[in-house]
């Protein structure tokens, strides 16, 4: 556990050696420190990191010819996911001072010089490539699928609409981290919210990212919006293009399996999207947002990448199947599979 270095700044100091230590230190426990939060992302970061190493080479390694188109976009998002996760169990491993913008690094980019807004810009970025690669999951079934009449099919249609993506969204993240803020100053203005934060509040490390919450509310939902629309355009066309109105020269079988697929994908999607929102029910739920309720927002926020490795390592079955054989499959192989494998007559013909 790093040593904390207080704040220089005279306000903050005397703030913090009379009314800090006076009325909020008795309050302080366990469960509402930054050493709590520093010891789950101990425990979580190996875990995430075997999982979502293992999870990219599942798919080099696993992903069958049928799966081809679908291959770089699972690739992608487990990327984005596994990313996300790292970013926050080891990378900024922040501790947020909801509901301000105020944060507690504890993670090692800031010790490599790496500036506090590049930060915290590349853990938003990481944010938002999340929501592009789903939307290109759906939008890459949506071509896939002959019956809808209107689909992206060519390459350079595809690379202006991405590339449009690619520079507005990042562009308006910058409208906030370009702005200067005065650090003591900020800080002393949450203090009016938040008079009892946890007492890395008053580290140097900690920064404020902006005081303007409303106008950082208004880009995010904009986003938010945005992608969900757009992202539920694509998934429900081509479910019901899927289920409805399917293409008529398929067989039966592949149309089973086409529509057992998309499926797949959606809950594959869904299950981190859900550990997305759970932080946010968690917050509107309480009535009073203490440090504790805080850092359960980013615990459910880092578990999303463990579920996204899970989900993807478990719903495909090609994948399902490579674990298997590789790990507890050479253990639990029936013996009576290989006795008979080598009891077989010269002349017979086997089926497998």
């Amino acid at each position: 556990m790093s040593a904390m270095t207080l704040t220089s700044d005279p306000k903050l100091l005397e703030y913090y050696q009379t009314n800090y230590s006076l009325n909020c230190v008795k309050n302080e426990s366990y469960f509402n420190s930054n050493e709590f939060f520093q010891r789950f992302t101990y425990i979580v970061s190996p875990f995430s990191v075997i999982l979502g190493s293992y999870g990219i080479l599942v798919v080099l390694m696993a992903t069958p010819k049928h799966m081809e188109s679908v291959k770089w976009f699972l690739m992608h998002y487990h990327l984005v996911t596994f990313f996300i996760e790292l970013t926050m169990n080891k990378l900024i491993a922040p501790l947020i001072f909801l509901p301000s913008s105020a944060i507690y690094c504890n993670g090692f980019l800031l010790d490599l010089g790496v500036p506090f807004k590049l930060v915290m810009y590349i853990s938003e970025i990481s944010f938002l490539e999340l929501s592009i690669s789903m939307l290109m999951i759906f939008e890459n079934r949506h071509s896939q699928i002959l019956t809808i009449s209107f689909r992206m099919t060519r390459t350079l249609t595809k690379s202006i609409f991405y590339s449009c993506h690619y520079l507005f969204f990042p562009s308006l993240l910058l409208l906030i981290y370009l702005q200067n803020v005065d650090q003591p100053a900020a800080k002393l203005e949450i203090l009016q919210t938040i008079p009892c934060p946890e007492r890395h509040f008053f580290d140097v490390r900690t920064q404020v990212v902006t005081t303007n919450m409303e106008f950082y509310a208004g880009i995010s939902g904009i986003s938010v919006i945005y992608f969900t629309v757009i992202i539920q355009f694509y998934a429900l066309q081509s479910g019901y293009y899927l289920l409805k109105r399917p293409e008529a020269y398929l067989s039966d079988v592949m149309k089973k399996m086409q529509r057992k697929f998309f499926f797949i994908l959606v809950i594959q999607i869904a299950i981190p999207v859900l550990f997305m929102l759970i932080p946010n029910v968690i917050y509107y739920s309480v009535d009073v947002v203490d440090q504790f309720v805080s850092t359960l927002t980013v615990i459910f926020v880092s578990l999303h990448g463990i579920a996204s490795s899970l989900a993807l390592i478990l719903l495909h079955k090609p994948y399902r199947d490579f674990t298997w054989d590789q790990t507890l499959g050479r253990i639990f192989k029936s013996p009576g599979k290989k006795s008979s494998s080598h009891s077989v007559r010269p002349n017979t013909v086997t089926m497998f």
